[in-house]
């Protein structure tokens, strides 16, 4: 048998086609590199830059007297008389009762109470991690402020759960329920979430309400996603036996699909938690205390100590909630059936496990209130790291300060701005051609290009088009870096599973901390400004695409490669003719995954000196709530043509990428995305994992 290489395709040959000589893919693009090169100078050259000014709309002016009529009819008018206000009222009252009666059990009390809820659901192990972390929080003298935020939590992960999981059961019953909210669900995945916290501001001005909306918003499709996931997974013969014995439908959820989905309605309840913690620092901006105040304000005012100090804290909370829920789902899953406890050497009743840490807890709350009378910790026992942070930092700025400063300078004024005045200097109708012809080429399909030209040109025509290029640069720069390092380590984890095991407890962190903390240790080396913005989200953008990567490829059917190794493929062209084309899909949603999470980072690096559309949304808020509101709508829009635009580059030529339903057709449902699996927020396809983050 002859060996084939060279430019032949191996993935023909690898599915049973005739070999033959295909022409070489650069000529064709090297020529339409040159045609829009030429078309972007000729439209420079030619016609005005941005958008005309005559066509821009002012929509502030009507959104600013909108919010002054509602502050002006918040006592008077029937809408917030008898719903608006008191269920505002009614969700302050109870996140304020849940923090003060936290703060009653006692620091100790509290502690122990953590310590013994972790070992009974999740074992002594996870008990002695909630220890350890709770007790670095009290330690670092952020106790008060954790309990104001582990009671936003609580309530927001509750109500996420208590819509969730009966609307993923109906789902999963009916099929046709699930398609009509499917794209609902995507939706309030894609949509960054300073698009829809304003309209809760709006309504219930600030504090705890607007928060744990914006929160449930946020965290509720994957406790519907994955209740419905659990449910259609359970075997059919389960399902044909208990029909057998003639139970009843309400037997046969409670009896046999609920059991036997726990362990995907226990990963949903992680992913909601975690999302929730997510978007903590986010409520902060609009008014709600707590960890995610105190991070905020430190780096509003440049105080690293302070910031790493709350960041630390937020991210032990983080740590302890996703390892216990996930432990729990665990252990759920290793003793079912069993009614006993492994202790180290000793075999102990569950009941009288529950009955000692009970007694165990109360003792520590007598012991808190009675004798040692601290509600919270000690002054005495806090170790506060700011000052010792803040000399690291100064002494790092001296060592280096000045040449991560420059190298910030020098990608400011050689890549960013060069960028964003390119953006901003065309005229708007080639960017938004641009963006239709990037549409119709991925997806074959004219209302899709219709939508996207359209979508980028209601930015202009509400007077935010340079903001938004901005932005678009920061974005386009961010995705670029992240996907040039995460594809090639994806790679890397492929085809070594000892790199695999290496990466993921890494990965797993990565995902496990909130938006904020990334920004602490960039801000401290690279100061203020888009810069740091940019870094940050490229960090917190890379994990989805490594594991997309590493999955797309591990997924390509074994007979494609025994075929391209049959004709003689080395490894390297078996990577890039077999694999990669193969794994194109799976890459893609990556890549799509990783837009968006550097879009929802770019944003909110405009509170510490980021420009675009989120410092137009951060200082809207308190100075022009019109100027926020149409800000959020254009981060909205930019977030759907990206994500519409790269959900269909995964597809095959000429495939629909949306349904029948018209809200599905606008806002999209990747087929990557059905029966998926949460990984820190990102779906991938397949079945529940073994272990977090694994397919």
């Amino acid at each position: 048998m002859a060996v084939v290489r060279d430019d032949q395709s191996l993935l023909e040959l690898s599915s049973g086609a005739t070999a033959r000589q295909a022409e070489h893919p650069w000529r064709r693009r090297l020529v339409w590199a040159a045609v829009v090169v030429a078309a972007i100078a000729l439209g420079i050259a030619l016609f005005p830059a941005g958008f005309p000014d005559g066509l821009v709309y002012h929509a502030e002016k009507p959104l600013n007297t909108a919010n002054e009529w509602v502050i002006e009819h918040q006592r008077t008018n029937a809408l917030f008389v008898h719903f608006l206000v008191p269920l505002k009222n009614g969700i302050n009252k109870t996140v304020d009762q849940l923090s003060r009666g936290l703060a009653r059990l006692t620091w100790l009390g509290l502690l122990a109470l953590i310590v013994a809820v972790s070992g009974y659901v999740a074992g002594w192990r996870k008990a002695v991690v909630a220890g350890i972390g709770f007790g670095v929080i009290a330690l670092l003298g952020y106790w008060a402020d954790s309990l104001i935020t582990l009671s936003l939590i609580l309530v927001s992960v509750d109500v996420a759960l208590a819509i969730g999981i009966p609307v993923g059961i109906v789902c999963a019953r009916h099929p046709a329920l699930e398609r009509f909210l499917r794209p609902v669900l995507d939706a309030m995945q894609t949509v960054p979430a300073f698009s829809y916290i304003i309209v809760f501001v709006l309504l219930f001005s600030g504090g705890a309400t607007t928060a744990m909306l914006a929160t449930v918003v946020f965290a509720l499709p994957p406790a519907i996603r994955l209740t419905s996931l659990g449910i259609r997974q359970v075997p059919e013969d389960a399902l044909e036996a208990g029909l057998a014995l003639g139970v009843t439908k309400r037997q046969l959820l409670r009896k046999v699909q609920l059991p036997l989905a726990k362990r995907a309605i226990m990963v949903g309840v992680n992913q909601t938690i975690m999302m929730a913690l997510g978007i903590i620092v986010i409520a902060a901006t609009v008014g709600y205390a707590g960890l995610g105040l105190k991070v905020l304000d430190a780096l509003e005012g440049l105080h690293v100590g302070q910031a790493l100090a709350a960041g630390l804290a937020l991210v032990a909370m983080a740590i302890v909630l996703d390892r216990v829920t996930f432990g729990w789902s665990e252990a759920e899953r290793q003793r079912r059936g069993s009614t006993t406890v492994h202790v180290l050497r000793w075999t102990i009743s569950r009941k009288v496990v529950l009955v000692l840490l009970g007694i165990g807890a109360i003792l520590a709350v007598i012991v808190g209130r009675q004798v040692l009378r601290q509600q919270d910790f000690p002054d005495a026992y806090v170790v506060s790291i700011a000052p010792t942070v803040d000399r690291i930092d100064t002494s790092v700025i001296h060592s280096i300060g000045n040449t991560t400063r420059s190298l910030s300078d020098v990608a400011t004024t050689r890549i960013l701005t060069p960028l964003t005045d390119l953006l901003q200097a065309m005229p708007w109708w080639m960017v938004c051609l641009s963006a239709a012809g990037a549409a119709y080429a991925a997806a074959r399909r004219w209302n899709l290009a219709v939508m996207e030209f359209f979508g980028i040109a209601v930015i202009g025509f509400v007077g935010q088009w340079d903001n938004a290029m901005d932005t678009l640069a920061q974005v386009i720069i961010a995705v670029i870096v992240s996907v040039a390092i995460a594809i090639p380590v994806g790679i890397w984890s492929a085809q070594s599973d000892r790199v695999q095991r290496l990466l993921k407890p890494i990965l797993d962190g990565m995902q496990t901390l909130p938006q904020f903390v990334y920004l602490v240790p960039v801000i401290a080396l690279f100061h203020v400004g888009r810069i740091p913005g940019i870094i940050a989200a490229l960090i917190y953008a890379l994990p989805p695409c490594v594991r997309l990567t590493d999955l797309g490829i591990r997924q390509v059917p074994h007979d494609r490669v025994e075929a391209a190794v049959a004709f003689g493929a080395d490894k390297r062209q078996l990577l890039r003719k077999v694999q990669l084309p193969l794994a194109k899909p799976s890459i893609m949603l990556g890549v799509n995954q990783t837009i968006m999470m550097v879009l929802s980072v770019v944003i909110i690096a405009g509170l510490v000196g980021g420009q675009g559309l989120g410092y137009q949304v951060i200082n809207g808020l308190s100075h022009d709530f019109g100027t926020a509101m149409v800000a959020g709508m254009c981060i909205l829009l930019l977030a759907i043509v990206i994500d519409r635009i790269t959900q269909a580059m995964g597809m095959p030529a000429g495939r629909s990428t949306g349904g029948a339903n018209p809200i599905g057709w606008f806002f999209g449902t990747s087929r990557a995305r059905r029966a998926a699996v949460e990984v820190g927020g990102d779906e991938i396809p397949g079945e529940i994992p073994v272990g977090k983050g694994e397919a």
